[in-house]
């Protein structure tokens, strides 16, 4: 073979390998996909997929964190009319037959904007159409839905950004594609539209009045256990209520002359009170709770996404995207991040990945003071458990529970301490038995100021609230919010981080009755509404992480999720 002739099959070559790229949008198959705008700096971190020091965060070219927003215009554009308002009922649902209610069964899932590839950053449009148990079409809305687009293994997750409902039975949902695969659709029915009038009857407060709390007095020899409540009571009552934070509470007034209101010394819940409010559900909402609940839909759509040009921060050029700081919650319930390869990505900035070395340099110095349920109790579990090595528990106060608290970790090398409290009542479940001396409510911890200037706060509270309804819950968290802002004003070098509810597991039919996602959403839009002023606190949206994570739901989530939450917070506390 000639000069010529060589010269002639390499250039064939050339055209034959530049056809192949052409065709192959975006990628070079080079021991796996990799971007044709690829840096040497991006090969050579192609297979990092999480950070391996505090301060190197999670790097891919297959997904991206700062897609402009295309979603909302298209939501306007699809919008019904004014005059379609959405129709959620048909005459006295009550009456109804069971067939002609939502089925998970033969409801249609289907891709509104059909293409043989999409690109990052590229809006996907799911139509669902409810269909009842005669698999005809429904003629109403108000079905609540839980969707994601997702891949398995590794897992890769986000919600929606918007669900537009028609009223009519068909409803429109829009995913912001963050990462390139094949990438499948989650449908999953949470409550068919039927049944939320009893979620709706739980937001007025109503079904709270049939729990039974007692509150235990006693005096020298003298004991007795009396009926409590959130509401006035019959007189005679005693009033144990504190005004500055809303934390209404009466009593009955101990029968036993030698008992005063003075002598209170215990709160719980009557066992078994919630297993009475099964008693008050329709046949109706039984049934529906029972089989038309939290069930996944099945379909088989899967789309193939490309990384077609996008460039991600941090990228030769480009600026990282920054860290996340102390600015305040967002509003309406909005992909706020996602999950790639089980690491969680928020939206606009970056969470530094700690490790136990870095993290306990970031606190250094501080006091940290977490308040409110269990769910954010798993944070200071979390230091206990996981920086065992660093931490001492401090032991209980006397009649003090490891439920309730205060619980207090001390590092005397790095001078850092860490202490839960329970935010104050309510409280609900039989095993959580409240010391009355000990109850603080979070709107009188901030108002002390016994934690000084340069205390971090974390405040979490929503579980406990959701059957005391929503303008209860509300009345609260406008009273913390006030303490808040209180004290930022008079302490602005401080830190206070709330973490919203998040998605939880529903075993049994009075815990979907008292604690329903499409209740927590209710209470959780509230919270935002209240802060949309108060850009000084920083937030964990914990309902944004739960909802589309790689495990199944609980209302305690699992170590890896409490880990995106601690990052959260020492990079607020530390990068901002």
């Amino acid at each position: 073979m000639n000069g010529y002739q060589r010269s002639f099959l390499l250039i064939i070559a050339l055209v034959c390998v530049s056809l192949c790229l052409y065709f192959l949008p975006g990628y070079v198959h080079v021991g796996g996909l990799i971007p044709l705008q690829a840096t040497p700096e991006m090969l050579l971190r192609l297979s990092v997929t999480q950070g391996t020091d505090s301060h190197s965060e999670p790097t891919s070219r297959f997904h991206a964190q700062n897609c402009p927003e295309k979603w909302p215009s298209l939501v306007e554009k699809y919008r019904p009319s004014s005059s379609l308002k959405p129709h959620n009922s048909t005459g006295n649902i009550e009456t109804m037959d069971y067939t002609k209610t939502t089925s998970p069964d033969f409801t249609r899932v289907s891709i509104l904007n059909v293409r043989s590839m999409y690109n990052v950053c590229d809006v996907l449009i799911v139509k669902i159409e409810a269909r009842n148990w005669l698999n005809r079409s429904k003629g109403y809305g108000g079905d609540f839905f839980r969707l994601k687009v997702y891949e398995e293994d590794p897992y890769s997750a986000a919600a929606e950004d918007e669900v537009v409902d028609f009223g009519n039975g068909t409803y429109l949902a829009f995913f912001t594609l963050r990462w390139a695969g094949h990438v499948k659709v989650g449908v999953k029915l949470i409550h068919p539209s039927e049944v939320i009038p009893q979620m709706a009857l739980t937001a007025t407060g109503k079904v709270g009045l049939n729990i039974t709390f007692s509150g235990e007095f006693t005096s020298g020899s003298a004991s007795e256990e009396v009926i409590c409540r959130y509401v006035e009571l019959p007189p005679p009552m005693c009033n144990l209520s504190n005004p500055r934070t809303h934390g209404p509470w009466y009593c009955q007034k101990p029968k036993n002359p030698d008992l005063t209101c003075k002598d209170w010394k215990y709160h719980k819940m009557y066992k078994g009170t919630f297993l009475r409010l099964e008693e008050n559900l329709t046949p109706l909402s039984r049934s529906l709770l029972k089989k038309s609940h939290m069930v996944e839909m099945k379909n088989d759509l899967v789309i193939r996404v490309f990384n077609r040009g996008h460039v991600l921060p941090g990228s030769r050029g480009t600026a990282p995207l920054p860290y996340c700081t102390n600015d305040g919650l967002p509003q309406g319930i909005h992909a706020a991040g996602y999950f790639y390869r089980n690491k969680w990505f928020p939206d606009r900035c970056r969470v530094v990945s700690f490790n136990l070395i870095d993290g306990m340099k970031c606190l250094r110095n501080k006091r940290v003071v977490i308040l409110g349920d269990s769910t954010i109790r798993q944070v200071y579990e979390y230091f206990r458990d996981v920086y065992k090595e660093y931490f001492i528990q401090l032991p209980l106060a006397k009649g003090v529970t490891k439920i309730q608290g205060p619980l207090d970790l001390f590092s005397k090398s790095y001078n850092t301490s860490i202490q839960y409290h329970f935010h104050g009542l309510p409280s609900s479940g039989t095993g959580l038995v409240l010391k009355a001396d000990t109850i603080e409510f979070v709107a009188d911890r901030l108002h002390s100021k016994k934690d000084g200037c340069y205390a971090i706060y974390v405040i979490s509270l929503w579980a406990h609230f959701i059957t005391a309804g929503t303008e209860f819950y509300v009345e609260r968290i406008r009273a913390i919010k006030n303490a808040i802002q209180r004290y930022l004003d008079q302490c602005p070098r401080s830190k206070v981080i709330l973490k919203g509810a998040n998605t939880k597991d529903h075993p049994a039919l009075w815990i979907a009755i008292v604690s329903s996602e499409w209740n927590i959403v209710k209470m959780e839009l509230a919270l935002r509404e209240i802060f949309r002023d108060e850009r000084r606190v920083g937030f964990i949206d914990a309902f944004g992480i739960t909802k589309v994570q790689p495990y199944e739901d609980n209302v305690h989530p699992k170590r890896p999720i409490i880990k995106e939450y601690v990052d959260r917070i020492l990079t607020y506390i530390c990068k901002s």
